[in-house]
Parts: structure tokens; sequence; C-alpha cells
């Protein structure tokens, strides 16, 4: 495991005299432990007669699941986003959806923005059939006849576009449905900070990837830490019928200027007061992100070549991944057994920097 550091904030003092202050830093843990691999065999007769182009037959069918799985693993990443940006009518649990919109679009840009993430840098990844409406949606927004000429050969967005560099599609974006919570807890106590806040009735309850907001909770800028207009978007990571563990943390403000470090909110939730949702309960959706590519990180390692009980072995990087091919025969069958091995670690580094777009079923 690895503790991946993240950059450090540091309070602003105001007049001539000095203020010194410590340096705060926080990290992420990396875990390097999902070893995934695909498992082939072929006999002698087959590779003489049956298998004539081995490569596009066989090979690249082969990295093309292994290389699903590990994208498929980063994507359960989306759970952890911390804003979301959805188009929706009605309110708390009665909240419906409906296909995002260039305003939805825009507002996930606008979202990440405000937490901070670089702008000119960002990425959409969108389910297909979200792509394909996102197509129809977006092709009367780009001026450039190049531009409309290409969306209208691939029918998909290519970008950049209302703030977004890059647009992607991947089969991989994972469905998810909101917990099926249908009388909103409140909150049980005052003054509550941290990632755990204790709650109170409520019935049903919340599902890890839930994005949720807390009454008195203002979201402020990470910059200046001036509180903001719109309450703070929290992503559940756990919840139980008493506690519901978030992030970011509930960090508020104090002072002026403000003299806490990585500062998230204006106060601390208003006991008493119920929960919110942005989206209703048993809400089934494409789970399409907006994100900075340094919000998530994939990591992998060098397995090892064996020169003996082999017949062959070679080991590739491509674009940072390390992936290893081992042959070996065996005579009593007289199989060649191959086997192609990742061994990798995902982890989420800035949540804040993640929106996700939600798409109707």
């Amino acid at each position: 495991m690895v503790n991946v550091r993240l950059p450090s904030d540091f309070p602003i003092a105001l007049g001539a005299a000095l203020s010194p202050q410590n340096i705060v830093q926080t990290s992420t843990p990396l875990t390097i432990t999902q070893q995934a691999h695909v498992d082939i065999e072929v006999t002698s007769q087959e590779l003489a007669l049956d298998i004539m182009e081995f490569e596009d037959l066989i090979l690249k069918p082969a990295i093309n699941n292994l290389a699903g799985r590990v994208a498929s693993d980063v994507a359960t990443l989306f759970n952890s986003a911390a804003a979301i940006s959805a188009n929706t009518s009605g309110s708390g649990i009665s909240t419906t959806l409906s296909t995002p919109n260039t305003a939805t679009w825009a507002g996930a840009k606008a979202q990440l923005i405000q937490n901070s993430a670089p702008a000119g840098e960002l990425l959409a990844v969108l389910d297909p059939i979200s792509m394909a409406r996102a197509q129809q949606q977006l092709q009367g927004l780009f001026n450039p006849t190049g531009r409309v000429s290409d969306m209208f050969d691939d029918g998909a967005v290519r970008g950049p576009a209302l703030g977004i560099s890059k647009w992607f599609e991947d089969q991989t974006v994972p469905a998810f449905t909101t917990g099926a919570v249908t009388v909103l807890p409140t909150i049980n106590g005052a003054g509550q900070t941290g990632n755990v806040i204790n709650i109170t009735g409520g019935t049903g309850t919340f599902t890890p990837g839930d994005i949720i907001t807390l009454p008195g909770c203002y979201a402020v800028n990470r910059v200046t830490k001036q509180t903001l207009l719109n309450l703070q978007q929290f992503s559940v990571t756990a919840a139980t019928g008493s506690a519901i563990t978030v992030y970011p943390a509930v960090t508020p403000i104090s002072g002026s200027p403000n003299t806490v470090p990585f500062a998230t909110v204006s106060a601390s939730p208003t006991t008493g007061q119920a929960v919110g949702v942005v989206l209703g309960s048993s809400q089934g959706y494409r789970k399409n992100m907006v994100l900075h590519p340094r919000a998530i990180t994939l990591a992998t390692v060098d397995l090892p070549i064996f020169n003996k009980g082999v017949v062959d072995a070679a080991r590739e990087n491509f674009d940072g991944i390390s992936m290893r091919c081992l042959q070996t025969y065996y005579p009593q069958t007289d199989q060649l057994i191959m086997r192609i091995d990742v061994l990798y670690g995902w982890a989420a580094l800035r949540p804040e920097w993640m929106a996700v777009v939600p798409d109707v079923q």
C-alpha cells in the first residue's frame, strides 16, 4: 500500500503581524492488490489448422475483456463523486429525473470549478445511450463546420464543448439506484463535524454513492473560504439507521478571515432538521461523469518474468499499464496454456473534482 499525498491548504492572515502556521497535509491510501487475468488454452491442432488469425481472433478479444475489467473497477470510483448536476422536477424523495440537457452539463463543469478543479482540463465519460442523447442535444452548439461534420459522422460528442475539453463514450459507465429512503431522517445533535454525522428517525437507508445535503451546511469557496449560496453536496460512503458517513468531511469555517485548513462548509448541520437528497427514493440512472483527470488514479506494477517452467514470457507497459504474458506447454494433452495478467489498484484522490450527470434508465 502507498499513501498518495494531496496538496496542502493555507488559511490567509491579514495585516503586518507574522502568523506562522503548521503545514497540514492529507493523503489517500492506494492498495495494489487486485490481480486480473485471462487464461487461454489451445492445442497444436488448433494452432496448425483453425486459428489462422491468432491476434485478431484470440489475443485482441482477451486483452479487450481484461482491460474492460480494469476499467469497470475504476468506474466504481464514480460512486465517490461528491457533486451531482441533475435535470430534475419535484423535490425530496419525490424528485424525478430527466435526460441531461446543456444546462446540466454546464452545471457539472461549474460545480467542479467551484470546488477549485483546474479549468480547461475537464473530461466527460458517458454511457453509450447517454452519448447518443448528448450528441443530438449538443450538435447545434458547435459552430465550426468541421466539428459538426465529425459529430454527424461519429454519432458522438468529441469536444471541446460547454467548458469540457474531451468527451468519451464508455460501456463500463455504471448504473446506479439511489437508496430506498421514504422518510428523510433528521440531524441528531448540534455542532457535529467530521465524516460521521448522527441522524435519527427516517424510513429506509441511504446507499453508498447517494448524493445528499445537510441542513445549514452551505458550500464555501475552496480558495477564499467565502460562503456560497448553495448547500454543500456530500457523497454517502456508508449509512446505518443512526449515522451516515460522508465525503467531504463537515469542516466549518471559523473566523474572518478563516483560520481552518480544508474548510468545506459554512457551519455544522442544523440539529432537528431533515437531511436533503438531490434525487428521489429508489431512482435508477446511468452514472455519467464530468471530472478532472487528477480526481482518480490507477496504478499497476510489473509482475515478475519467469524463465523456468515456461515456453515464453513477456511484459509490456502501455500508457502506464503493465501487462504480463506467460506461456507454458503441456505435452500430456498437447496444449499451449497462456495467461495474461495485470496487478493493479485504484483510488479516488479528489472526489470533489468529480460531478455526476445522471441519465434516466
